[in-house]
Parts: structure tokens; C-alpha cells; sequence
């Protein structure tokens, strides 16, 4: 299994895979692909898949999950009165016009400054039964991309709610700590009588509630080091998909820009790594080769520093 960033073309499959116990609207479920389709053009999101390569698209893809970063009014809201179906709530305030989801711009700033409130809309899989050997494969690749796609921010509230007995206790196991547990009884928010199966439990994790030194690995997440580089957005994009294993030509098909401008950021990443970090592109192994071996090891510093390719910066950003 492997992940990878979403596209356009994945939506539709991905709608299939929501957990049978996620509940919203008619009017949500109509336009869920739309809201996601949206989201994914503005980038305030990351919305992720897992696939098995030795399949075709897109019966390949076996899992997926998408994340948003919300206002601090909405994530206090949630933890002040806890309700069931997290996402539907989002996607309700969007088609009202009162969207709790960051722009980039915010997210930047919140990143830089006091940090950020991450809401995990998804996790949708082709098999949610955990204890299919095929499902913990996704699983696997699943908790790999949740720490690439979100390590290196600055967090301070980390939302998520999952369904049923058997994904709570895998959240928990992971460091999770469950919130509120939406049982439809008297006073709930939730249909009675919904299957146990699809029974919603909101996990919450603040920063205060985990020390510099926790070992729980949600740790990193709400205690990252400053930036040392200053890439620009545009050098972060192309990074980002380069440790995920996409070649130049990949690359520049997807950021939609020419090979030319690909090669030109990375010749402006070397030069950018060169003077602010000079012991690890000036080893004589490495200044005797040429660029791959140079992107090697800036790819393998980056795979440890995560924090570089988050928005942090208040600089202007260079284009492609």
C-alpha cells in the first residue's frame, strides 16, 4: 500500500468509502463532492489516499482520509458542547456561508503564531472490519500519511470522531483520548437504536494535555521547531511531491507549470539549503555529484524536518 495527494479524479470513488456510520443532510450529501472539489482547488486541506498499486484506478484506491484546519470559534465550540458527526457540522456552516475552515493565508499566520485546530473529517475505508489483513494494510499506510501530511505543523487542538466500538479502540490505542461517546440515548444528538457499529466517538487532544517529552508520537504534532529555511510555497509544493516519490515530469504535470520552472526550484532549494544549513551540501561525496545525489540528501533531511514544508513565513512567496 501507498499514499498519495488526492486529485479531482479520485472524489467520486472516495464519496463510496465514507464510513456507513457518517450521517448529514440531503443537501450535504448532494454537495459533499462539490465542498471537497473546492477545497481541494483552494488547498486549505489535505486530502489523501491510500492505494495498492497493483490494481487499476480506481478500484486501486483502499482508503482515504481529509482534514481541514478550523477557526479557534468552531474548536472551542465543539469541546464546550460536544456533537455527534463533526464533519456534517463543517460542511452545514459551509453551504451557510459561515465556513469555519482556515485560508491559506490564516493557516499560515495561525502556524507562525499560536498554533493551529485540526479537524479530521474523514477516514473512509473499501473494508472498515479492522480485522481484515487487507484493512490493516491500509491502516498501516493510513497512520504513515497521517504523520507526513500533518507533521511539521504547530497544533494545539487536534479534533476527529470515528464510528464503533472496534475504530475507537484502535484510536486509543494510537494515543487518541475519547471526548464525548454519542450513545443515542436520552438527550443525544444521534438517531436511537443506530447500529453499535456506527456508534460516533468524538476524540479531542490539546496540547497542554502532552509534554515536549510525551511518548506518545501525537506528541510531534503539537511540538514543532521553527522553520530554518524559508521555503516558499512553490518550493514546498514541489518538495512535498518529490518525497512522494513523484519524478520531475510528475511534478510539472500536476502543479500544471513547465519542467523547466520544476528544475529552476530546485536549483533555488540547493542554493537555499546551501547557505542556511552548509555542512549537509558541502561534503565532498556530495559536491563531487550532481543534482540526484544532492536531492537525495536534502529529501532525506526534509523526511526528519517536516516543519520546512508547512506555510510559516511571512514573506512573499515565489511563484513556479
Amino acid at each position: 500500500m501507498r499514499f498519495r495527494l488526492a486529485t479531482e479524479h479520485d472524489l467520486p470513488t472516495c464519496r463510496t468509502l465514507l464510513h456507513p456510520g457518517f450521517r448529514a443532510s440531503p443537501a450535504v450529501r448532494d454537495q459533499m463532492v462539490r465542498l471537497w472539489t473546492e477545497l481541494l482547488a483552494s488547498g486549505p486541506g489535505t486530502f489523501g489516499v491510500i492505494e495498492d498499486p497493483a490494481r487499476p484506478h480506481p478500484d486501486a484506491i483502499e482508503a482515504f482520509g481529509f482534514s481541514v484546519f478550523v477557526t479557534d470559534r468552531f474548536a472551542e465550540a465543539i469541546c464546550g458542547r460536544p456533537r455527534p458527526y463533526l464533519a456534517a457540522l463543517i460542511y452545514e456552516d459551509m453551504l451557510g456561508g459561515r465556513s469555519p475552515v482556515l485560508s491559506q493565508r490564516a493557516i499560515r499566520d495561525a502556524n507562525a503564531s499560536d498554533g493551529l485546530n485540526l479537524a479530521v473529517l474523514h477516514f473512509g475505508l473499501r473494508d472498515p472490519d479492522m480485522t481484515k489483513e487487507r484493512t490493516q494494510r491500509a491502516l498501516q499506510a493510513g497512520i504513515a500519511a497521517f504523520y507526513f501530511f500533518h507533521g511539521g505543523y504547530h497544533l494545539k487542538v487536534l479534533l476527529q470522531e470515528v464510528y464503533g466500538q472496534q475504530q475507537a479502540e484502535y484510536v486509543c490505542a494510537g494515543g487518541g483520548r475519547v471526548f464525548a461517546d454519542f450513545n443515542g440515548g436520552a438527550g443525544a444528538e444521534v438517531p436511537a437504536g443506530i447500529p453499535p457499529e456506527h456508534r460516533p466517538f468524538l476524540f479531542v487532544q490539546r496540547r497542554e494535555w502532552l509534554t515536549r517529552a510525551a511518548v506518545s508520537p501525537l506528541s510531534s504534532l503539537f511540538h514543532t521547531p521553527r522553520p530554518q529555511l524559508g521555503f516558499s510555497a512553490a518550493e514546498q509544493h514541489v518538495l512535498i511531491r518529490a518525497l512522494l516519490n513523484e519524478s520531475d515530469v510528475e511534478i510539472a504535470a500536476a502543479l500544471g507549470v513547465p519542467l523547466d520552472a520544476v528544475k529552476k526550484t530546485w536549483r533555488r532549494t540547493y542554493e537555499r539549503m546551501a547557505t542556511a544549513i552548509p555542512y549537509l551540501l558541502d561534503r565532498a561525496e556530495v559536491a563531487n555529484h550532481r543534482g540526484r545525489e544532492k536531492r537525495r540528501h536534502l529529501l532525506e533531511y526534509l523526511r526528519h524536518h517536516l516543519e520546512e514544508l508547512r506555510p510559516y513565513s511571512e514573506a512573499e512567496t515565489q511563484d513556479l
